[in-house]
């Protein structure tokens, strides 16, 4: 999915707008279509009770005593119908005109309500608090009440149904990538950690647990094979090389790529360097992947800086939570390059564990918010029905966000409409000049989000239900 924009949010121009969001709805549109459909299948009970006491009560008036002479007076109401219609032939007959005259009252009265006398059942819907569901019974309420009792099979999950623990289903995340000729004579990759982990070959067979702060190097050596060093003897480990935890714990250790010309080189969870087999000439890689759990990979995501309203921040969150378990559940882009996502403004920007916790040289810290607003989303997702709501966003629009099908041509993302949105309309760059800059403008508007929390009191839900058409939200593990 061409996610093309790279969210930075920080502090930016408030500029006023006359209009003010219009209230959404506090629970799941098709959770509140459930509600009323519901209470206009309560409706119809207390319609049908209603019907089995006018049934009862013409029965009393009407009725028989018994079958014997129900019968004998619809025989004598059939004589006197042909009397009526031929006096001549029939003289006779008229003498059944009382019965003719019974008869047709029970036909009248009885026999029409005779299908309601099940129904004295439904007497405790004969209360007039159900007699204002008489008016959701059209098919916009039917339908979502249908959606809602489908999305509720297996716990509401739908799609979601991925086994996990309480941090969630792991992720892996191509960090970055190397030529063959990039890890040759003298450039290698350097790896060390805050505590003991061990070394894996592609077979899995351990090579060593290594201390805490040691260096181990990792360079190309031929026919697709990596060899690993400096803590160990010379190995070729094969394809693949793995760094976990030695103690197991892969939640607490952060392994340290050192690279010195950038500001994120540590990444919390297990390390594998991975050689990609390309079929594209010139097209082989060597791979640096994380894994960790989903939980985990939202704390060092930089889409956001973690200043901005704690209901913006927790939106975000779930959005970018969103967005990975459907990779997890879903994606095969990249599953030759050997991860799920891509460390790019094409899927989600990750720092990893420095984006986490700061960069406290640079004074950065407010990053701990956005590991707070996952802790208070935790496990939270967005869906429409029983599908999970892949969601956009980009960093501005030109006052209306896009439908889904307007920008990219598919008519699969339902959920994403077109809204107006003068809250994260840019003050000064036309439409084609935000697309330049990559603003798709489908989904959620960041800046307008922001806005929505800071200055209108949004909560992280309403904020996602006014940019997504009719989602629901789902703890998912």
């Amino acid at each position: 999915m061409p996610f093309k924009t790279i969210i930075k949010i920080i502090l930016f121009a408030v500029f006023l707008f006359p209009q003010i969001p219009t209230a959404t709805a506090v629970t799941d549109p098709d959770y509140d279509a459930y509600q009323k459909y519901e209470l206009y299948l309560k409706y119809q009970k207390k319609d049908k009770y209603s019907k089995y006491k006018k049934y009862k009560k013409y029965k009393e008036k009407y009725g028989f005593e018994n079958s014997a002479k129900k019968t004998a007076a619809k025989e004598n109401y059939k004589k006197y119908k042909l009397y009526k219609k031929n006096p001549q032939s029939y003289p006779s007959y008229a003498t059944f005109y009382d019965d003719y005259k019974k008869y047709s009252k029970y036909k009248k009265y009885v026999i029409p309500y005779k299908k309601y006398s099940r129904y004295s059942k439904y007497e405790k819907y004969n209360k007039k608090k159900y007699e204002k569901g008489k008016k959701y019974g059209k098919n916009k309420w039917k339908d979502g009440h249908s959606r809602y009792l489908r999305s509720q099979k297996n716990g509401g999950l739908g799609e979601a149904t991925l086994k996990s623990g309480p941090l969630g289903p792991n992720i892996s995340i191509g960090l970055y990538s190397y030529t063959k000729s990039d890890l040759r004579d003298e450039t290698y990759i350097r790896i060390t950690a805050n505590k003991n982990y061990r070394i894996k070959d592609e077979s899995g067979k351990s090579l060593g647990i290594i201390k805490a702060n040691t260096h181990t190097k990792i360079q190309y050596l031929s026919n697709g094979n990596l060899k690993v060093y400096d803590s160990i003897a010379e190995t070729n480990a094969g394809s693949n090389i793995y760094f976990e935890a030695a103690d197991g714990n892969n939640s607490s250790i952060i392994f340290d790529l050192n690279r010195p010309n950038s500001n994120f080189d540590r990444y919390r969870g297990k390390i594998k360097a991975h050689f990609y087999d390309s079929p594209v000439a010139d097209g082989d890689r060597i791979w640096i992947i994380n894994t960790l759990p989903l939980e985990h990979y939202i704390w060092g995501i930089g889409e956001i800086t973690g200043t901005g309203d704690a209901n913006y921040n927790e939106a975000m969150t779930i959005m970018f939570r969103t967005y990975g378990y459907w990779k997890i559940r879903w994606s095969t882009q990249y599953a030759s390059q050997g991860f799920i996502v891509i460390n790019t403004s094409s899927n989600q920007i990750y720092h990893g564990y420095d984006w986490e916790v700061g960069i406290p040289e640079k004074e950065i810290d407010n990053h701990l918010q956005i590991k707070k607003a996952t802790q208070n989303t935790s496990g939270k997702i967005m869906m429409y029905g029983d599908e999970i709501a892949l969601s956009p966003y980009s960093s501005w629009t030109n006052g209306k966000t896009k439908s889904f099908q307007e920008r990219w041509g598919s008519t699969l993302y339902p959920w994403c409409q077109s809204v107006r949105d003068p809250y994260g309309k840019h003050p000064s760059l036309s439409t084609n000049e935000l697309e330049a800059a990559g603003n798709h403008m489908v989904g959620l508007s960041a800046n307008g989000a922001l806005r929505l929390a800071s200055d209108y009191d949004y909560n992280e839900l309403d904020i996602l239900r006014y940019y997504f058409y009719k989602v629901r939200f789902q703890k998912v593990y």
